[in-house]
């Protein structure tokens, strides 16, 4: 019975080959015999690696760091995004809580304690600026908010020794 690989697994094989093939007695090639599979084989290896850079939980994302912080901003005035059918109806009244909250006497040192909370501090962006971002992504809010992100998921990748750009390409692939 013949081996079949995948184009890319074909190429990868011919570009690392190093060692002679084992050829099987029908004359395919047994990957297995060649060291081409297995969990030292360079093959395996590279395939943990592409694994981990697409699904590892540690993988830094911006889009889902704003999902995730706008799920948090929520959460402050006690408004779950589970009970609005479109982002935009959570983000209204989100706002209406947050002018709420403005209205009454000593509000500023709450909604800097928030702020803090939420990290938009550090990330150069005011809690207007993030319910900017919920109502309307393309607002100027929501610009300066993706743009934060975009920056501090590159400084974190940099960190774990991934020196690729986070942005996506014109068909939306993220890569260098």
């Amino acid at each position: 019975m013949s081996s079949i690989f995948p184009v890319n697994t074909t190429a990868l094989l011919i570009l690392q080959q190093s060692r002679p093939l084992a050829r099987s007695s029908d004359g395919s090639v047994d990957a297995g015999a060649s060291g081409l599979v297995g969990a030292g084989s360079p093959l395996t290896q590279a395939r943990a690696k592409i694994s981990d850079a697409m699904f590892s939980v540690n993988s830094v994302d911006p889009t889902e760091m704003k999902v995730r912080l706008i799920g948090r901003l929520g959460e402050e005035f006690g408004i779950k995004q589970s009970d609005y059918t479109s982002m935009t109806a959570y983000g209204w009244d989100i706002k209406r809580a947050v002018d709420q909250l403005k209205a009454k006497p000593g509000s500023a040192l709450v909604i800097s304690a928030i702020e803090k909370r939420l990290g938009l501090d550090r990330l150069g962006v005011s809690l207007d600026d993030l319910v900017d971002a919920t109502i309307d992504p393309k607002s100027d809010g929501g610009k300066k908010l993706d743009a934060a992100l975009a920056k501090q998921a590159g400084e974190f990748a940099k960190g774990r020794g991934f020196t690729g750009s986070l942005q996506p390409d014109e068909i939306g692939i993220y890569g260098h």
